[in-house]
């Protein structure tokens, strides 16, 4: 059984900045740091990529994803105009804070 996963592109590190798509936890295993490893782990594959920093876009919606990101150094940033990010797929009326983290050359974050 499958409880818990993150998904990354590696395509978008040619700008020098990698981007999670999705992190997600089974319920009945959250609130055990399994998301906050998934984090690290995607930063160390990141890093391994060359990227210089991190970005994800968490849903507005979920506090608890908002406060994991900021205490692992996400901060919410403005997404220049004419940015070409990828955007969530989902209902339109869903709301996103895009996020992004500097990644140290090191494995300490």
């Amino acid at each position: 059984m499958l409880i818990a996963a993150t998904f990354m592109y590696k395509n978008y590190c040619r700008t020098g900045i990698a981007y999670i798509s999705n992190v997600a936890v089974r319920e009945k295993f959250r609130q055990k740091g399994i998301a906050k490893q998934l984090v690290a782990k995607a930063e160390t594959q990141a890093r391994s990529w060359g990227c210089r920093a991190i970005a994800l876009h968490c849903d507005l919606r979920n506090p608890a994803a908002t406060k994991l990101y900021q205490g692992q150094g996400f901060k919410s940033i403005k997404v220049p105009g004419g940015a070409n990010w990828p955007q969530p797929k989902t209902s339109p009326d869903v709301k996103f804070n895009f996020m992004m983290k500097l990644l140290n050359k090191s494995a300490v974050s």
